[in-house]
């Protein structure tokens, strides 16, 4: 059994998991990415490895209705992105 240390929790030291982050994307004429800052630059999508659509929550003020792209950078890297097509902004789901 672990021991409790008697610490304080401070609202600060938690925060949702797996929680998107905007992210700056340059779209090709489809709509889709052609280029995501990355890592500090812009790095040019060499593929897209998957893409997929949610909607959810259509009963809520706010509904859910996301378009997500699985790309690989030309650097090699995967990173998903999404965008939200309820404001048009795009974002970084982390992993």
């Amino acid at each position: 059994m672990v021991e409790d240390t008697g610490a304080k929790v401070r609202p600060s030291a938690s925060r949702p998991l797996n929680q998107p982050r905007p992210v700056k994307v340059i779209e090709g004429h489809e709509g889709w990415p052609q280029q995501v800052y990355f890592s500090g630059a812009m790095s040019a999508v060499a593929s897209i490895e998957d893409r997929w659509r949610i909607d959810d929550e259509w009963w809520r003020e706010k509904p859910i209705s996301r378009m997500y792209f699985d790309c690989v950078l030309e650097e090699g890297q995967r990173v998903a992105v999404f965008q939200d097509l309820m404001e048009g902004k795009w974002y970084r789901q982390q992993g």
